[in-house]
């Protein structure tokens, strides 16, 4: 989380039969959406792409193929007399690919398809989901005009863009900006969402989409993973459409974690010297303050308990205690917890030292990823570094758990690579219209 501070010391259609001896050339295939339902949508690109088109096959190979030559005789077309094998049938022609533009998703058939759809991107994590995106707007969004661009392929959805635009001052005036929902403070990573290998078709119809409207100035795509292949996706995008991009950089990283195993196991992966001083740590604090025990606060309890963990982490860190002590950022984690706490995805932990809380910690577990989203200690007890046992202690519980990944989220601060913790870059692409 942007602003957290380091923890001291975490169906096809069906073909018609033919009269039998004539000859007829297939009906061509339809394209766009086959249900027979009038899209709710605000405005409608439409662009057509061949079926194969790959992150990692040039542009030129996105083309249609040419149909085939008829062989005579020509194929059947009567269900009742299929083709020989090794019959040249024609093949399909190229999938239709749609972009539709919401004001609103809170509900419908699209808003239960996103939700599906996350469970088929690899890369996708909470702050993708529409939930979280809601309880950001809700705390953050102000006069922020914000939309949800789907991308369908012959009426399939394949892709979700949910963006956002910002007026911010400059010298020559206005200007309005544009980036993926989601904003700069509390979110880690940003972005569209949609299968690996529809992510440039995505990213090309929002591209498109881009380029034949005019209301905005600047467009900022940031928070992206590299290893999720969208930064390549829109690069592609960008190019083909001739939209020069200024600024194509490292936007932050977010260290890592690889589980597996249990803790022990964990552990034995890591350096030596990285391992023995995890071990040190822990037993002398609870050699000299008192018998550890890490506690997840009960559901009930915990958006009653928020105020009191912000107060502190605005103790342990007085160089951030602005940040933490804002009114809209206590809000926010009300605000979340309250979405996402009854399904355990919200948690709030204490480690408790000789029976009093030394240490706390907000994290987000979804899918196989439990994410440390901000943490904080007692400051009287910073020489014993109960933030780092504290973390040690979860990454034990995460693995024991099942989960497959602790991610430290984004900041590179140090304390974050004594776990044995490896960079997952973020990039960020910056196009301004022309």
């Amino acid at each position: 989380m942007a602003g957290r501070a380091e923890t001291t010391g975490a169906l096809p259609t069906p073909k018609t039969p033919c009269v039998q001896h004539r000859r007829r050339q297939p009906a061509p295939r339809p394209g766009g959406d086959r249900s027979g339902r009038r899209p709710l949508v605000a405005r409608t690109t439409i662009r057509c792409r061949g079926p194969a088109a790959k992150l990692d096959r040039p542009l030129s190979s996105c083309r249609a193929p040419a149909p085939a030559p008829h062989r005579y005789p020509p194929p059947s077309r009567n269900p009742r007399h299929p083709p020989e094998r090794g019959t040249n049938v024609p093949s399909p022609g190229p999938a239709v690919i749609e972009l539709r533009t919401h004001d609103d998703l809170q509900a419908g058939g699209e808003r239960s398809a996103w939700d599906l759809l996350l469970d088929e991107d690899p890369d996708a994590t909470v702050f993708h989901t529409p939930r979280y995106l809601d309880a950001w707007y809700r705390t953050f969004g102000g006069t922020t005009a914000i939309r949800v661009h789907t991308v369908h392929s012959d009426g399939r959805l394949i892709g979700v863009i949910p963006d956002a635009n910002d007026r911010q001052g400059s010298a020559g005036g206005p200007e309005e900006i544009r980036r993926f929902q989601g904003g700069t403070e509390v979110t880690d990573y940003l972005g569209p969402i949609s299968r690996p290998e529809d992510r440039f078709d995505v990213a090309s119809a929002y591209v498109d989409h881009l380029a034949g409207d005019v209301d905005w100035d600047e467009f900022v795509a940031g928070g992206l993973p590299v290893d999720s292949r969208w930064p390549e996706a829109f690069r592609r995008a960008l190019a083909a459409r001739e939209l020069t991009i200024i600024e194509d950089s490292r936007e932050d990283v977010c260290p890592r974690v690889a589980l597996g195993g249990d803790h022990d196991e964990v552990l034995a992966r890591l350096p030596g010297r990285l391992r023995q001083e995890l071990i040190r740590k822990t037993r002398k604090l609870a050699r000299d303050a008192g018998e550890l025990e890490l506690v997840q606060v009960p559901a009930g309890e915990v958006v009653d308990r928020l105020d009191a963990f912000l107060d502190q982490a605005a103790e342990s860190f007085p160089d951030k205690a602005g940040f933490f002590q804002r009114p809209d950022m206590h809000t926010w984690f009300r605000t979340l917890a309250e979405e996402f706490v009854a399904e355990d995805i919200f948690r709030l932990h204490e480690l408790h030292v000789g029976g009093l809380p030394a240490a706390s910690t907000v994290s987000l577990v979804h899918r196989g990823t439990w994410g440390l989203y901000n943490s904080a200690f007692d400051p009287t007890l910073a020489s014993f570094a109960p933030g780092v046992v504290m973390v040690h202690l979860l990454i034990g519980e995460a693995s024991d758990q099942g989960q497959q990944v602790f991610d430290l989220l984004r900041g590179d601060e140090p304390y974050k690579y004594r776990y044995g913790a490896s960079d997952r870059v973020l990039e960020r692409l910056v196009v301004r219209r022309s």
